[in-house]
């Protein structure tokens, strides 16, 4: 059974709907590979004005600076973001974010709430996960995730099925890796006349094989919506 949620801000590696063209843009000279996020009583600092990702996707390094845990959330306009939380310290997290400029807002036990801005520049390896042309995309997903593969090679053909079964895409369509070469969860995206339509994701299970995770789509489009080539 699928069910069906608005897509929200902090999302699964599936629902990390950013821009991003996937053109070899030659990164500034200044671009760090870390993204270095402090929460601080008095609020959000980014110490790395320019980054850029590796190839398993961006680097954060969350230096919290108060007492309780902090959370951080890196948003970019209404296509949502991500979240990430840690204790009094350091700590480090990957996150799949495609290039532009990122906000980072420190909550919870940070009194101030105020955001600081980062630049993530392009290097070729970001495959845009956006649905295009669409304003408020949503998500379906299993209840409960079932496990689908044991080899991340059988993953394109369990896409094509979680595409085909929660939206009824027709045949016409291409399905393309998305998201950065190596990073955790694994995404789909279906293809029609150029355009992205839907996207299929998987998360590593701790068996060595794959589970399925969302698919996002346009919510205009509506879950029983076709798309035929």
């Amino acid at each position: 059974m699928w069910k069906t949620a608005l897509a929200l801000g902090v999302v699964t590696a599936a629902l990390a709907a950013a821009c991003g063209g996937g053109k070899d843009v030659r990164p500034a000279e200044t671009a760090s590979s870390i993204a270095r996020v402090t929460c601080a009583e008095e609020g959000t600092r980014v110490v790395t004005p320019v980054v850029q990702a590796q190839r398993d996707g961006v680097h954060l390094e969350l230096r919290n600076e108060t007492d309780g845990e902090a959370h951080v959330t890196i948003e970019r306009g209404p296509s949502g973001g991500v979240g990430a939380a840690g204790p009094p310290g350091i700590s480090s997290h990957v996150l799949a974010i495609g290039p532009g400029t990122w906000t980072a807002t420190c909550y919870e036990s940070v009194d101030t709430v105020q955001g600081a801005t980062f630049e993530l520049v392009d290097t070729g390896l970001w495959v845009s996960t956006e649905i295009d042309d669409c304003e408020f995309p949503a998500s379906t997903h299993g209840d409960p995730p079932a496990r689908v593969a044991d080899d991340e090679s059988e993953l394109p053909e369990h896409a094509r099925s979680m595409l085909e079964a929660s939206m009824g895409l027709e045949p016409g369509y291409e399905v393309e890796s998305a998201g950065y070469p190596n990073q955790r969860a694994k995404i789909f995206r279906a293809r029609v006349d150029g355009k992205t339509v839907a996207t299929a994701s998987f998360n590593p299970d701790e068996a060595g094989g794959w589970m399925e995770s969302d698919v996002t789509y346009c919510d205009e489009l509506g879950s029983s919506s076709e798309v035929g080539g």
